[in-house]
């Protein structure tokens, strides 16, 4: 993955701006959820590097554009200064474009039968589009009611982690299962973002990498806005638990457990 990513892009101007948020940290937990499934299914590691690659390209790109001053305007990311303040809001804007749309690229050029390229593919347009609507409901909507909350942390946050958990199974010619693992990463999601919401409220810069309280002080929707912080927290195991019973694979649902313990800590 790290040699990919050094190498993308045609110029030596353009290549560090690609780079710097991919390789900058992070949990690559969107990249270990594809392997977590992909090794019981028998997908080779050729096709789940790739397919984790192009995840975490488009969910950098996405974070680049989240961080932009007309978005959420954070000046951090993982504890270091966003691309933007670096280089600015135009080549930082660019930077994410080309990492969110190369990602497409990566996707259609895995090496598998054409009928499950075109399977996989129309998996991930729809989970590309459905990150950007959710990105602008977030900016649209103030505050937002309970079901305008949850159809954004739908489509922001758990339709990528609904990817995660249904593209191997696509790769592995289980077309139908993909459809119920989709569901599955849709609820892990959904719980991922609820406990986000509550380290945006009560977490620090040291243990986020970001400026804390972005939400709140901007008014942008979240579970907190209808649910104090203990239900917020019961809630969101409860979509995670739903999420749990959907996996077949014992050592997969082990490890998703004790993810658990490292998403809820802020």
């Amino acid at each position: 993955m790290k040699r990919k990513i050094e190498k993308l892009g045609h110029s030596q101007e353009f290549t560090p701006l690609l780079s710097y948020t991919p390789l900058s940290g992070g949990k690559r937990l969107r990249p270990y959820l594809i392997y977590l499934f992909s090794e019981p299914l028998g997908v080779s590691k050729e096709i789940y590097l790739e397919l984790g690659t192009a995840v975490e390209l488009f969910h950098s790109g996405s974070l680049v554009q989240d961080d932009l001053p007309s978005l959420d305007n954070d000046d951090y990311r993982r504890g270091k200064p966003a691309l933007h303040k670096l280089y600015g809001e135009g080549r930082a804007l660019l930077a994410a474009d080309y990492l969110m749309l190369y990602s497409g690229k990566i996707i259609s050029s895995i090496s598998l039968p054409a009928k499950l390229i075109v399977e996989l593919m129309e998996l991930w347009n729809e989970t590309a589009l459905e990150v950007i609507e959710g990105e602008f409901l977030d900016i649209s909507i103030s505050k937002g009611r309970p079901e305008e909350v949850e159809k954004i942390h739908r489509l922001k946050t758990a339709s990528l982690f609904g990817f995660c958990f249904s593209s191997p199974y696509v790769c592995a010619g289980e077309v139908r299962k993909a459809i119920s693992m989709k569901s599955a990463g849709i609820d892990f999601g959904r719980a991922f973002q609820i406990f986000d919401d509550i380290k945006d409220k009560v977490g620090s810069i040291a243990t986020l990498g970001k400026t804390p309280g972005k939400d709140e002080s901007q008014g942008r929707p979240s579970a907190l806005r209808y649910m104090e912080i203990e239900e917020a927290k019961e809630y969101a195991r409860k979509l995670y638990t739903e999420a749990i019973k959907k996996i077949e694979f014992i050592e997969a649902r082990k490890a998703l457990l004790e993810i658990l313990s490292m998403i809820e800590k802020y």
